[in-house]
């Protein structure tokens, strides 16, 4: 398994776009990437500018696969107007 954190940081008053990108990239994920096991946005409680995503792929070929998916690179390409900064990543190990 390979997991990970996705964190985004919205630029104030781009929260319901960005929201409605991530939503929108959940559901082609989900519908086209059969090795990807979950992909769930969620938008931090008391914080509407930040948005995790809760990713685990079957292994790293399917999370680079992802990544290179032309769905994934168009919202990227978004994102690069809607966001403070970089994703910022965390890989996790399953315990």
């Amino acid at each position: 398994m390979f997991t990970l954190l996705a964190t985004l940081k919205v630029k104030p008053g781009k929260e319901v776009e960005v929201t409605g990108i991530c939503t929108q990239l959940a559901k082609e994920v989900l519908a086209k990437e059969k090795d990807c096991l979950m992909y769930i946005p969620h938008v931090v409680k008391n914080d509407p500018t930040e948005i995790v995503f809760f990713e685990k792929y079957k292994d790293k070929e399917a999370f680079k696969a992802h990544g290179s998916s032309a769905y994934f690179q168009e919202a990227a390409q978004k994102f690069e107007e809607l966001l403070e900064g970089k994703i910022q990543v965390k890989f996790l190990e399953e315990v």
